[in-house]
């Protein structure tokens, strides 16, 4: 279950001292911009935007196109022996996820109590038919369930392809 999730908590080691981490990241972060105007082309520089502090970051990819399921990524960089660790949190923005859950909370409900009022009255929806227009909440549930898996999946991947590379990470 906690790989169909919009979270991903992970640990990247590498061999790189915490400065050559703080550097590196640094280089490709530029500081959060209220609104981006890049309808068909990018006007940032940087391929991340967020903050970075002494051992911790709080980052998203700017992208050209919109997802609302883009991960925030807060980091802690630590030193372990004479290797680096970073642990990484990746999650959608809170406002989606408040949204995404009272909306998914919602259409479950309603699939649970066709599912329930169905059970009960079997009888009476074989003899005069089943609606198709029932189907209509569990479809939405697939979709909204699909969309935040994909939307947060895929944008979770590059980042987590990019870092490591960055990183020179194990």
């Amino acid at each position: 279950m906690k790989n169909y999730l919009p979270f991903e908590n992970y640990e990247l080691t590498t061999a790189l001292s915490t400065d050559e981490v703080h550097t590196r990241l640094s280089n490709i972060i530029e500081a959060k911009k209220r609104f981006r105007l890049s309808l068909f082309k990018r006007n940032a520089v940087k391929p991340y935007e967020g903050e970075i502090n002494a051992n911790s970051f709080c980052i998203s990819r700017i992208i050209h196109y919109k997802n609302s399921f883009l991960p925030l990524i807060k980091g802690e960089i630590a030193l372990a022996g004479d290797k680096t660790t970073i642990k990484i949190k990746m999650r959608p923005a809170t406002s989606v996820l408040v949204f995404m859950s009272f909306w998914l909370g919602t259409v479950a409900l309603v699939c649970l109590a066709l599912l329930v009022i169905g059970l009960l009255r079997w009888k009476q929806i074989l003899h005069s038919g089943f609606s198709p227009m029932l189907l209509i909440p569990y479809i939405m549930l697939l979709f909204g369930s699909l969309l935040i898996y994909f939307g947060f999946k895929t944008e979770s991947k590059k980042s987590k392809t990019y870092i490591a590379e960055l990183l020179q990470a194990d």
